[in-house]
């Protein structure tokens, strides 16, 4: 009796193009549960040469890097397409960028929530992730200075300059909740937005004690 041959994520011919590789890439990833065991069996079993891969991405966090950092670049040219952003307070702007940062990342649910527990645990930015965050963390510096030329947001000494970095821990917050959300078409995921960005400005201008207890009460019935 013949023996049957088990195939392989991705066996066959890959175009040979950043897209291409990627795609298998991933692939592979989610089918298997881990990444292949060297650049030479991945492009072999996608009918490549190991040179091929290289001419677009020096490894395979190389290539997560590039995709994340892919997946934050869209988002922005997305936000900054929509005519009637310009005219957005700086909140709004802000809410925008969550709302369509979501979308993008929908188009990569799988992917995004298999990779992104394992970031929590690092305490420093883990490579996958640098250009990601740098490329978010500029336009957060935008926010910024923008919500404190309209006066949304307050300018405080020694501490506006580190607000940047308050608006990336919000980030992960509202992706971890994101990849935890199990709600109809992330609805959950919505309402968290709303709260967290409508908090963030309240506290980063006029402080109210009542949006703080109201987040805290939306995050334990979201359990």
């Amino acid at each position: 009796m013949a023996t049957q041959t088990k195939s392989r994520p991705g066996a066959g011919k890959t175009k040979a193009t950043a897209e291409g590789i990627t795609d298998a890439y991933v692939k592979y990833l989610l089918t298997e549960g881990h990444p292949p065991a060297s650049i030479f069996a991945f492009a072999d079993m996608n009918g490549m040469a190991e040179s091929d891969f290289y001419k677009f991405y020096s490894s395979f966090e190389a290539l997560e890097e590039a995709l994340w950092t892919g997946m934050m670049l869209k988002t922005l040219m997305s936000v900054r397409a929509d005519d009637n952003y310009a005219g957005f307070s700086a909140r709004e702007k802000l809410l925008s960028f969550y709302y369509i940062h979501l979308e993008v990342l929908k188009e990569r649910r799988s992917f995004v929530s298999m990779q992104w527990p394992k970031f929590k645990m690092q305490v420093r930015t883990p490579k996958q992730l640098e250009g990601y965050k740098a490329a978010f963390i500029q336009y957060a510096k935008d926010i910024v200075v923008e919500g404190i030329e309209k006066e949304e947001i307050k300018e405080r000494k020694y501490i506006s300059e580190r607000y940047d970095k308050a608006f990336w821990l919000q980030l992960t917050f509202v992706v971890n909740f994101w990849t935890s959300d199990k709600s109809k078409d992330f609805e959950q995921s919505d309402a968290a937005v709303e709260k967290a960005v409508n908090l963030s400005f309240q506290l980063l201008g006029d402080s109210t004690l009542d949006s703080v207890v109201d987040f805290a009460k939306f995050l334990w019935q979201s359990k």
